[in-house]
């Protein structure tokens, strides 16, 4: 590692941008070592705090010359294998020994010049929208510790949300990029469909990304990871505006207004705005998806117990397993007719999108639950009527009908982030990602270091590395 003063890094204001850090490294003002070093000082610093990271790296492997390179970034417990890494993938069910797997998308963030150096923690299986897990505990929000960050991907949220690492891995099934991303403050894309390679899983549900603190490194992410496309054209958008439909209910009255603000900052900017929504047929939509997520849940748990037998196995939380038992009484009939639920909402959803080229909702209708809200030892149905499983609908119909969907931080209330969600046509993703730039003068976001931050919690002499944090601004 060099040995150079770390205060060279003090006053560096953009040190936590990841173009920054890569133009530090290039200029030889760092080396990736050190940013790595700090990742760890920082991350073990808020982690007493959080429970964000599972594991740390003791060997970061150095990754290529790509617009990332040099960045420190932490892997999901769940998801994209890496050649040599374990997954736990949340669960004491998992003990396998790391695996010689080297996915496409694990090639292409080395190629970016990212350098993994954990993994963050994940709900069991991924499948839930909270991240309190029996095997390792309740990861909490720096925003607010007795709060959830949100799942499945709370664990990368937390940290990029306390200043670990600028972006981190997260996958999406049914929210789990953008609620987590709501939840701590965060920029959460999920990708159209097929744009990144990924298993979609059957009903082709789960992509891959990132959260990240800005609409400038979610999208240099997606460039980078899922292939660049032509230049979304400028001009005025036509923009329909929900905070209340079939799939959006009950919302809180201070994140309406966040989005019915955000949407008048859009017409003040040229762009035209409605107030519709797509009719998808939900909640058959949503039974369709429970079907199919039954499905994912005994094909995942089987990898690692019998999925046959009649009693839970010790190694599994009680939700998992009664997801297991749901798939178990799928008929014949069943899957084609949620695969049939599943187009109508693509069909009926892409008919919006010929009159619409963005619809603006709340990405949330709550702010972050209390941690405890959630108890693994609830069945599907009692979870979903609670407050962690009201968090999915107005973000999972998204997974359904494959199109992009992007949350962006756009106010606090009590303290806690608010996020508004873009949802775009299929292959729509720069369009939002256009959109959401231009709003990022007009947007007032007034707190953007949450009180649990490597910054305020580092030893003094990581503080010193730690100063300059930018803004999670969009």
């Amino acid at each position: 590692m060099d040995n150079r003063p770390a205060t060279n890094l003090r006053h560096r204001r953009n040190y936590r941008k990841p173009r920054c850090r890569s133009a530090l490294v290039a200029a030889g003002e760092t080396t990736a070592a050190e940013l790595c070093a700090l990742a760890r000082t920082a991350g073990e610093a808020v982690n007493r705090d959080l429970n964000a990271v599972v594991e740390w790296y003791d060997d970061p492997r150095p990754g290529g010359d790509g617009p990332f390179a040099g960045v420190p970034f932490l892997m999901k417990d769940i998801g994209t294998p890496e050649p040599g890494r374990r997954q736990w993938m949340g669960s004491r069910a998992v003990n396998t020994p790391p695996t010689t797997t080297d996915s496409a998308l694990a090639q292409r963030f080395r190629q970016s010049g990212l350098i993994s150096v954990g993994r963050t923690a994940t709900s069991e299986f991924a499948i839930t929208a909270t991240v309190e897990t029996a095997r390792f505990g309740p990861t909490r929000n720096p925003w607010d510790p007795a709060r959830t960050t949100g799942g499945s991907s709370g664990g990368a949220a937390a940290a990029v949300a306390a200043g670990v690492v600028p972006l981190a891995h997260a996958t999406d099934s049914g929210g789990s990029i953008r609620i987590p991303a709501a939840c701590c403050g965060l920029v959460g894309l999920k990708p159209s469909r097929g744009r990144i390679p990924c298993d979609g899983g059957l009903g082709d549900f789960n992509t891959e990304l990132v959260v990240a603190r800005t609409v400038r490194d979610a999208a240099q992410a997606l460039s980078a990871f899922g292939g660049s496309r032509p230049d979304a054209p400028s001009g005025s958008y036509r923009i329909a505006l929900a905070t209340e439909s079939s799939w959006l209910t009950d919302v809180d009255p201070a994140i309406a207004a966040a989005t019915v603000s955000v949407a008048h900052l859009c017409e003040e900017l040229g762009h035209t705005v409605e107030e519709a929504a797509p009719d998808i047929g939900w909640p058959a939509l949503f039974d369709a998806m429970k079907t199919l997520w039954a499905v994912g849940a005994l094909e995942a748990v089987g990898e690692f117990v019998d999925t046959t037998a009649d009693e839970r196995p010790d190694t599994v939380e009680p939700l998992t397993w009664d997801w297991v038992a749901r798939a178990r009484r799928i008929g014949a009939d069943d899957i084609p007719r949620a695969l049939a639920a599943v187009d109508h909402a693509a069909r009926v959803s892409a008919d919006f999108f010929e009159r619409f080229d963005v619809l603006v909702t709340p990405t949330l209708p709550i702010l972050p639950p209390l941690l405890g809200e959630f108890s693994p030892d609830l069945d599907v149905d009692t979870y979903y009527a609670g407050p962690i499983g009201r968090l999915e609908p107005s973000v999972a119909v998204f997974n359904a009908t494959g199109q992009p969907a992007l949350t962006v931080p756009a106010a606090l209330h009590d303290g806690l982030p608010v996020g508004v969600q873009f949802i775009g046509p299929v292959d729509g993703d720069e369009h939002l990602l256009r959109l959401a730039a231009q709003l990022k003068p007009a947007l007032s976001w007034s707190k953007p270091t949450p009180p649990i931050h490597a910054s305020t919690v580092a030893s003094p002499a990581a503080e010193q590395r730690l100063s300059g944090v930018s803004s999670p601004n969009i």
